[in-house]
């Protein structure tokens, strides 16, 4: 296949993928409507409630930032108990950040302004395009 014959192909990809980022951009900005939390905030308590917590380190690849920057977005959160910090048993040195029982409910809550029909579509949706992903990577 020549370049030129490429670049339809290119094109539909470019812009395929941009608009699911728009929708995803969209979809954090619903969840974080009306919210106190940052959106990055609303995102580390998610990543925190799916990974059943997080050292900083993994937390500062994820947002690619420094640790000092993770420290100071755990440290308000801690503030507002929705986190806290544990110390490993095995290396007192590491620490690994995960939700209280308020972050638990926090999280919750995020998800009860949608009805239980869209937070189904939403998850099937998800899950159909995440299968798809996987046979491109």
């Amino acid at each position: 296949m020549s370049n030129n014959d490429q670049l339809p192909y290119v094109e539909v990809i470019m812009r395929e993928m941009l608009e699911i980022q728009q929708k995803s951009k969209m979809f954090v900005n619903l969840l974080s409507e009306g919210e106190s939390l940052s959106q990055n905030q609303l995102i580390l308590l998610l990543q925190l409630k799916i990974n059943s917590g997080m050292k900083a380190t993994e937390i500062a690849d994820f947002f690619s930032v420094t640790p000092g920057a993770v420290t100071s977005m755990c440290d308000k959160l801690e503030k507002l108990e929705l986190i806290h910090r544990v110390r490993e048993s095995g290396d007192r040195r590491v620490v690994k950040i995960v939700l209280t029982n308020n972050g638990e409910t926090k999280v919750q809550n995020l998800f009860l302004k949608f009805s239980q029909e869209k937070l189904t579509d939403m998850a099937k949706v998800l899950s159909d395009v995440n299968q798809l992903m996987k046979k491109i990577f």
